[in-house]
């Protein structure tokens, strides 16, 4: 038996949510944690053990026993955990943005899990567990999840950031195989943007690509949030037609995994690019600002006026981590 990557020392875990601990193996599991003992045997090849909602608080230790083995997992907290997925402005480092080396700083309220990539070439890898902000590394941080997480933090509580990205990803790999078809949407890859069938891009842009690789690994971690920044690479007449659709069932398909049908979602609309001022990108971000209406606890953060348009990876990412952030506070 053995426990899922994303519980290590260090880890924040949702307050006011269900607190799900689960991996793989069969046999007995009994876990401890903040007065809480629960033990439960498993026959298949994953097991789960779910314990009660829990308040903000910490530092916990979790010790977990799988047949007889012990592990204990230390300066673990009850705070907010969400889930920052999507493509390569999701991923954007905060040494590329705008933001100022003079006004990096450590701190330990606010943690980062990476997820692995495909594409691999990540600064923090699983294997590095649940890492603090320090000074001398918060460059490799995705910017948005520093200064999102850094704000939630501000009001004296310990912030998770889980990303789960990967640059020029289109979003039929972020869903099962099938999800989009049983919709009624059947795009011929001619339709398509370029990035589905670019010889680099390809090799994670296939149907459920990223969604088995990367995101089923973190399912049914519980979090308070998803935050989707996506859409650059679906950005082809057809494919903007539709993409409201498309998100619509990524997000029933991302909630029904992560177990909590009313999870809130965040969804950051692409900003204005100078090289695509074209029907493509403006059906994408006109999806984008249908879909809050389109399903309950969805918001979409509108970031054309505060982003630059001269580039595709825009530099400035803290004004528009402020209005993430005060959308994450409201849902």
């Amino acid at each position: 038996m053995k426990l899922n990557q994303l519980f290590t020392s260090h880890m924040v875990l949702p307050a006011s949510r269900e607190i799900r601990v689960f991996g793989e193996g069969s046999g007995t599991v009994n876990i401890k944690f903040n007065g809480i003992e629960k033990t439960a045997d498993f026959t298949s090849e994953t097991w789960c053990v779910s314990l009660p909602p829990m308040e903000y608080g910490g530092p916990y230790e979790m010790e977990i026993i799988l047949n007889g083995e012990k592990t204990v997992l230390s300066d673990v907290y009850v705070g907010e955990v969400y889930i920052f997925a999507g493509q390569s402005n999701m991923q954007f480092e905060i040494r590329e943005s705008s933001y100022p080396e003079e006004k990096w700083v450590s701190n330990n309220n606010i943690r980062l899990f990476n997820t692995l990539r495909m594409e691999e070439g990540e600064y923090f890898l699983p294997s590095h567990g649940w890492v603090a902000a320090e000074r001398e590394t918060v460059g490799y941080w995705p910017a948005i999840q520093y200064h999102v997480a850094t704000l939630l933090a501000e009001k004296g509580i310990k912030v998770g950031a889980i990303s789960c990205f990967q640059g020029a990803s289109v979003i039929e790999s972020w869903v099962p195989k099938g999800t989009f078809e049983r919709a009624g949407i059947n795009i011929p890859i001619g339709d398509r943007h370029k990035d589905h069938v670019d010889a680099w891009f390809g090799k994670w842009n296939l149907d459920s690509q990223l969604y088995d690789f990367t995101f089923k690994n973190i399912a049914p971690f519980s979090v308070n949030g998803v935050v989707w920044y996506q859409g650059e690479s679906d950005s082809s007449i057809s494919e903007g037609k539709v993409y409201d659709i498309e998100l619509c069932e990524l997000i029933k398909v991302w909630r029904s995994d992560l177990l909590d049908e009313d999870l809130p979602f965040i969804v950051i609309q692409i900003a204005d690019y100078d090289e695509r001022n074209d029907e493509g990108w403006h059906l994408v971000q006109e999806a984008q600002l249908r879909v809050e209406k389109m399903l309950p606890y969805v918001k979409t953060v509108v970031c054309r006026d505060i982003c630059e348009s001269d580039n595709i990876h825009p530099p400035t990412k803290l004004e528009l981590s402020k209005r993430v952030a005060d959308a994450l506070r409201k849902m």
